[in-house]
């Protein structure tokens, strides 16, 4: 089976394999065919690339229009082949595997390699921004009320240094109501993540979602100050 005119074109440019040019050059010397074939296109090849390198010339600066002396009229023969040069590079420019192909493919390359890149932004690995929080001097009881049980919600306990309650909401759109000793969290919109801080000083804590009481702790020295207690404020997960 002889090889396709594109196949001996890649092996004259150099693209083909180490496997698949042994391969070839067998073939070769046993088919003065394609041996021939292999032998046009690669003077085809030479010849184009040296017609490049006759265009591939910076133009010449040009003096200012007053001192500039009128330029020649071009020869018919000369436009003649300049048309002729230009449609045989736009043909040869839709072949892959042609100079002319390469030569464009490599300066658009060169080109989208030196425009600046857009910067990305960084990725964050911080906690979602709250969606609101609350302080509240620390009664010596606290209780901390939402208004409706959450599947999916937890809520963090943690034992803090400052003499204050602090309740911070991670997404949603949560309100707060405060009473005597009494915090009321209404979740209608509710927040995924709850983060409650409690001073060491605190006699009393308890949680309620809904109807349910959810926590209960007599002295705040029974929540892990170095492990925040993590509760669930789904229905029928009492503590």
């Amino acid at each position: 089976m002889h090889p396709s005119d594109a196949t001996l074109l890649a092996l004259v440019q150099g693209e083909l394999g180490r496997d698949e040019v042994a391969e070839l050059w067998t073939h070769l010397t046993q088919c003065d065919t394609c041996a021939a074939s292999a032998e046009k296109l690669r003077r085809g090849d030479e010849e184009m690339g040296r017609l490049l390198g006759v265009l591939d010339h910076p133009l010449p600066s040009l003096e200012p229009p007053m001192t500039t002396p009128r330029p020649r009229p071009l020869r018919r023969a000369a436009i003649a082949a300049g048309a002729a040069l230009f449609a045989a590079g736009v043909a040869a420019a839709s072949v892959p595997g042609t100079p002319v192909y390469r030569w464009i493919r490599e300066r658009i390359e060169a080109q989208h390699s030196e425009l600046p890149r857009p910067a990305r932004a960084p990725t964050s690995t911080a906690p979602a921004q709250a969606a609101g929080g609350i302080e509240l001097p620390a009664p010596n009881a606290l209780i901390v009320q939402f208004t409706a049980a959450q599947p999916g919600g937890v809520l963090t306990v943690a034992v803090g240094s400052r003499p204050v309650v602090s309740l911070r909401a991670f997404g949603g759109a949560v309100a707060y109501r405060v009473g005597d000793g009494r915090l009321v969290v209404d979740n209608s919109h509710p927040a995924d993540h709850y983060a409650l801080e409690i001073p060491a000083g605190l006699g009393r804590l308890t949680i309620t979602a809904g109807q349910q009481v959810i926590y209960r702790s007599d002295t705040a020295s029974t929540v892990r100050s170095a492990a925040p207690d993590t509760i669930s404020l789904a229905p029928g997960s009492p503590r």
